[in-house]
Order: structure tokens, then sequence, then C-alpha cells
């Protein structure tokens, strides 16, 4: 169940992140293009674009931005189109080949993104995202010195890059270095209070390591601030579950992983969790009911497409 949520993870934050660093330094439209697309205000930043293009329609920058949007809108296909066009203009770009590698992310083939991070950072060493997504990928494969080793590239080249903190705590947490991993969860934390834009990752990552750990009260402030930022993430309320049921609140725990499944109905241990916790209740036939469930959503998750 653990290697599920690192994948998880690393592809919401394929989805979720974005790539943000500015094509062009000083060029204030570029500026509020990667910003929009770092709002989610896609169709805004597309129109922005097209009509650059209009001007000067062989511009690969323009075009690579393009693709930046295509792949928020989860257009894949154009996306890897558009990065051709780019690099038969201008050659290969490190930003392009991030992206390549994104699609590949996302499109569940981990086995090509590799190269394609690989490329980018050798095309550009100081590309903090190619770093980034690179050491993603490399925790996901329990890599985790070299994923640390990725991680404080992109923290060196981009020292604002909170993620990237994040992912330092996320592989010591594996490599069971509790103290060295709640040190960096608390600097992503702290970090992203004082940098603008805020995400639920750092907060939820450091709450469900101190669960794990048996330390509920002190993880409770540090999910209730991921559960306002982001209500709707079914793992913050998986995690809330966790924390009542370690807390004796096994009603509670049952509310919210109905609230777990509501928001991802294919999260297979919300149901073992919940027919443990009617074990304890003493309620046999329900908990025979979660039980199946999970035997069934299981099946259904790992059936061959």
């Amino acid at each position: 169940m653990r290697r599920s949520r690192i994948h998880l993870h690393f592809s919401m934050a394929v989805l979720l992140f974005g790539l943000l660093s500015p094509l062009f330094a000083g060029d204030d439209w570029v500026t509020q293009i990667e910003t929009l697309i770092q709002n989610k205000e896609l169709a805004t930043a597309e129109r922005m674009i097209i009509g650059k293009l209009v001007a000067t329609p062989r511009d690969p920058g323009l075009i690579t931005l393009l693709a930046e949007v295509r792949f928020d809108q989860r257009r894949y296909k154009e996306v890897l189109k558009l990065l051709e066009d780019a690099a038969a203009i201008a050659g290969p770009s490190a930003k392009g080949e991030t992206l390549r590698g994104l699609v590949a992310v996302a499109q569940n083939r981990l086995d090509l993104a590799e190269p394609k991070f690989r490329k980018a950072i050798g095309l550009d060493p100081k590309y903090a995202f190619a770093h980034y997504y690179l050491s993603r990928l490399l925790y996901t494969q329990n890599h985790f010195n070299e994923a640390i080793q990725e991680s404080n590239a992109a923290i060196a080249a981009e020292p604002g890059l909170v993620r990237a903190y994040e992912n330092l705590g996320l592989c010591y947490e594996a490599q069971q270095r509790i103290d060295e991993a709640e040190k960096w969860y608390l600097e992503a934390i702290r970090r992203e209070k004082t940098g603008g834009r805020q995400t639920e990752w750092p907060s939820l990552d450091m709450a469900a390591m101190l669960i794990r750990n048996d330390r509920t009260e002190e993880a409770k402030p540090h999910l209730l601030d991921a559960l306002r930022l982001n209500p709707n993430n079914p793992e913050s309320h998986f995690q809330m579950a966790s924390l009542l049921e370690k807390s004796g609140d096994l009603q509670g725990a049952l509310q919210e992983l109905q609230k777990t499944l509501s928001l991802d109905p294919s999260k297979a241990e919300v149901h073992y969790r919940a027919a443990r916790i009617f074990q304890r209740l003493g309620k046999k036939e329900e908990a025979s009911q979660e039980f199946d469930q999970f035997k069934k959503t299981s099946e259904s998750k790992h059936k061959p497409n």
C-alpha cells in the first residue's frame, strides 16, 4: 500500500504542480503567462500565447508555453506535437524534454520518463524542475540516495522550489531517518507559508509520518492545515481516519473513511481499514462486507487493461 501511495503522490505532483520557471528572464508577459498557468487560468493563458503566436508563429518559447498549457489540459498528443515543432525550430530544450518526461509519467510510463529528465539535465544542469521530477521518479523506484542528490540539486538551482524540500522529507522518512525527515517537512511548510501559493502536501506528508509513528497530537494541526488548504484531497481524509482511530474515535474514523470513498471510490485500502474498525466494534457482518469490497476493489484496480 505504501508503494501505491508513492506513485499516486508523484502523479498528483505532476498534474497539479506544473512547470513554473520563466522562459525569458525579464519578460513580464512571460511571467504573467507562467503565473496564469500556475493558477490554472488556462483559457486566459492560452489566449495570450495564441495572440503572441499570431505575430511570431515560429517562436519556440511560445510554442513550448502552449505545450505547457496543453499538458495541464491533459491533451498529451498535442503536447508532444508542439514540442516536436519547437525542437525543429531551435533544437531540444530542457523545459521541452522535462515536459516530455511528464507526459510519460501521466501515461504511467516511468521507464520512458527517466531518460527524458536526464536529457533535460544534460541540456541545462541548472534547470531545477528536471532535477526535481527526476528526484520524484527515483523516489518511486526506492533509489533514495540518488533522489536526495537530485532534490538537493533542484534546491541549489532554485531555492524557492518548495516541493524539493518536501521530497527530501519523503526520502529520509523512507530511510527511517525520522528526525531528518521532520526537519525537511517543516522547512517545506515554512517556505510555503512565506512564499505565496500553498498546497496541502507538505503538511499532509508531515502529518502522515507523525501518525505512523503514533504522534497523533503533534500530527493533528498539520492535518487540519492540509484539509484547510484542500478539503477535497482523499488522502487527507484517509489520514484523518487513521488519526481518529488511533485516538479511539472509531465512529469519527468511519465517517472520514466514507468521505475518502466519496472522493476516491477506487481507494481499496479504505475498505480494509473500515473492516478492521467494524471488527473492533463487534459488527461482524459489516466487517465481512467491507473485506469483500476490499477484495473486489483491489482486484479491479490490478486487473490488466
